[in-house]
């Protein structure tokens, strides 16, 4: 177990370049600057964390950092929109994150035309309306996962369908959700994605739940259909079960899966 520490603002830039001019070509990540008082500092209250532990997936990797979080006081509120401590624990598990293949490269994830942050998947972005600065970190590999399983940690299956997969798979179905706090904090909608989209005998997610080209999509349930249905429901106090009976038909092949 090691204390965790957190990266100083240029203790980010020194990661920025890196992922920039040497992770692709496989050099080691920069965990030094972890250690290294002139890029990072102590956090308060104090985290021990084990850097030894391996993570069979995201579901796995968020409860970890809840029970972590909690054994030390710390509260969603305190950490959920600072930047710099979750490219911390991205660049603490890096090689988990973003592992070297049987080449010696890596492949490290890039938005080219993304104004704020060329790696938001490593580094959380800041977004700047007026004076005011908001932490976005629906793309990024360790806030997202937290906010999910800590939304639904105490659930029957704590997320497993939008947690199933391994910690360098996030696609653009898992954005959609983190990236919508109404969508993560509602249990009974999650538990309608369950419905649809779980393969129970296989554990996984049914081929084709995310192609936004076939109707009942998930990209589709969680953004147009649900702020359709805020005008006439509430599926805040609805069941999972009550929501997935009135779905339109366009969900219809996906109930035939489930046998229904």
């Amino acid at each position: 177990m090691v204390e965790f520490r957190v990266l100083t603002d240029e203790g980010v830039q020194m990661f920025r370049t890196f992922l920039e001019e040497s992770a692709r070509s496989g050099e080691p990540a920069p965990t030094h600057l972890l250690n290294d008082r002139t890029y990072s500092k102590d956090f308060t209250p104090k985290i021990h964390i084990a850097m030894s532990m391996k993570f069979e997936s995201k579901q796995d990797f968020g409860r970890y950092l809840v029970k972590v979080f909690d054994d030390a006081g710390v509260t969603r509120q305190m950490i959920s929109k600072n930047r710099n401590f979750w490219t911390s624990l991205v660049l603490r598990y890096f090689d988990q994150f973003c592992s070297v293949d049987s080449n010696g490269r890596r492949k490290v994830p890039m938005e080219k035309k993304d104004q704020y942050e060329k790696y938001p998947k490593f580094i959380p972005r800041y977004i700047s309306s007026g004076s005011e600065q908001s932490l976005r970190g629906r793309r990024h590999y360790a806030l997202g996962p937290y906010l999910i399983y800590d939304y639904n940690k105490n659930t029957e299956h704590q997320a497993d369908v939008l947690l199933s997969g391994s910690l360098d798979s996030w696609g653009d179905d898992v954005e959609q959700t983190a990236g919508r706090i109404e969508v993560i904090s509602n249990k009974n909608l999650i538990g309608v994605i369950r419905l649809l989209y779980w393969d129970e005998e296989a554990g996984s997610l049914r081929r084709g739940y995310s192609t936004k080209t076939r109707p009942g999509n998930i990209n589709r349930l969680v953004a147009d259909l649900r702020n359709q249905m805020k005008l006439t429901a509430d599926w805040y106090s609805m069941s999972a079960k009550e929501i997935y009976d009135s779905l339109p038909e366009e969900y219809d092949f996906w109930k035939r899966k489930r046998g229904d």
